[in-house]
């Protein structure tokens, strides 16, 4: 007769039988006889009572529902959750900037009409002086005051989005202020200022990023417009891919020779805008910069910045002998190797530089 103890414990009969020891003899029997079949209700003699909002609807109920609507047509979700992406200097503020001004007047932004006109506030987590700079310039290519509110608030004090408690402040903060016009829009700038001390490439740090940035967009009901960096190849945004599945919409904007390309890579609920290519050009009265479509910059009458910049050296730093190349370029150390030698055929084509010999010479406007 085998006596030895079984190695698990056994169901006979719906009981507990056998076991090694009283910790698994301790395990709790099932409440049914097959484990392929759901556990039972608790019992309870209250009624269950279902959330208000619960509902089926059929197929034609479900086509009466509103389509997706947009802040900017085909471009800015209502009440969505976005990534704006880019290298560091690729112009993502001064894009940002000209579109607040566009959202707070009603007026197109590069050919996309805004479809719910509104207030933005404007989270300058990283660098609000250099906010200030881009929105004074572009409320200037508008041609508004600067001494005339528009409904486009900077907020500028640090949060941290991975933090409840500092979180739920910033939210219940802009849930009590008086708007000019209704609030359409919050922009974070940028993701990593307001993730102090987070492993980026974290699934649960982004996640717990993200689900914050959906709660502000539900609580207030505005869409969220995250400004990020792009990873060390350039190829997409930093970090854990969490964002981008949680992400409603996602913009890039890359820098290519004197122009800035700006993409759909993400449109959860529609096509993907066209590409369009922009061009920064100085802004009037000579501070900052704004942006415009590439096509409509005359390069015989008006200058990036980048071009502007290395014609100024040329022209206040050498004397009428003018520079040899090298001597140029060297005295242009914040312009891209590849931006200089762009910015220098433009000059040339354009008449604003002349060559004699190996030396160049900038041409008096």
């Amino acid at each position: 007769m085998n006596t030895s103890v079984p190695p698990f414990p056994v169901i006979v009969n719906n009981r507990l039988r056998g076991g090694r020891s009283s910790a698994v003899a301790a395990i709790q029997e099932p409440n049914h006889d097959r484990w392929d079949e759901p556990p039972a209700a608790p019992a309870t003699s209250e009624p269950v009572v279902f959330p208000s909002s619960w509902r089926l609807l059929d197929d034609v109920e479900l086509m009466d529902l509103n389509d997706p609507e947009f802040l900017i047509d085909g471009v800015i979700p209502l009440q969505g959750v976005g990534v704006v992406y880019g290298p560091s200097a690729s112009g993502k503020t001064t894009l940002l900037a000209g579109m607040t001004v566009a959202q707070a007047t009603g007026r197109e932004w590069f050919g996309h009409s805004i479809r719910h006109r509104g207030a933005t506030v404007y989270a300058a987590a990283e660098d609000v002086s250099g906010f200030k700079q881009r929105l004074r310039a572009a409320k200037r290519a508008a041609q508004l005051p600067l001494d005339q509110p528009i409904g486009v608030y900077t907020f500028p004090e640090s949060i941290n989005m991975l933090d409840a408690v500092s979180f739920h402040r910033f939210r219940a903060f802009l849930a009590q202020v008086e708007y000019c016009a209704p609030l359409r829009q919050i922009v974070i700038d940028t993701y990593a200022a307001v993730t102090p001390g987070a492993a980026e490439n974290s699934s649960e740090d982004t996640t717990t990023a993200m689900v914050h940035a959906q709660h502000l967009r539900d609580a207030l009901g505005v869409t969220v417009v995250l400004v990020h960096h792009t990873n060390a190849g350039g190829t997409r945004e930093r970090g854990h891919t969490s964002m981008r599945g949680a992400a409603d919409f996602m913009i890039s904007v890359t820098p290519v020779d004197d122009a800035i390309h700006v993409e759909c890579s993400k449109q959860r609920n529609a096509a993907p805008f066209d590409k369009m290519t922009l061009k920064l050009i100085p802004a009037a009265g000579g501070e900052g910069c704004v942006m415009r479509l590439a096509a409509d910059v005359l390069p015989s009458t008006e200058l990036t910045l980048a071009q502007a910049k290395v014609y100024a050296v040329l022209r206040d730093s050498f004397t009428e002998d003018g520079a040899s190349k090298s001597e140029w370029q060297r005295s242009c150390p914040d312009v891209p190797e590849r931006t200089f030698h762009r910015a220098c055929k433009v000059l040339i084509e354009s008449g604003h530089v002349k060559t004699v010999g190996s030396h160049f010479r900038a041409v008096p406007r």
